[in-house]
């Protein structure tokens, strides 16, 4: 597995995430979303099989490895 994290602050950002779950875990990746830290910003961290990127699923979010 690949592991990938992204520090979102906008809640729509945070939302698409989380719609993305089931297609993540259909591959055998895994989402995990923290809670908001004080400033707001929420860390979402993502683990996919080596044949995924997150862009496959979220081509518009700022995930990097992690």
């Amino acid at each position: 597995m690949q592991t990938y994290q992204a520090l979102l602050g906008r809640a729509d950002n945070v939302a698409k995430a989380l719609r993305m779950r089931r297609a993540v875990e259909e591959i055998g990746g895994k989402i995990e979303v923290a809670p908001p830290t004080a400033t707001g910003m929420v860390r979402v961290t993502l683990w996919l099989p080596p044949q995924y990127q997150p862009a496959h699923f979220f081509p518009d979010l700022p995930f990097y490895p992690f």
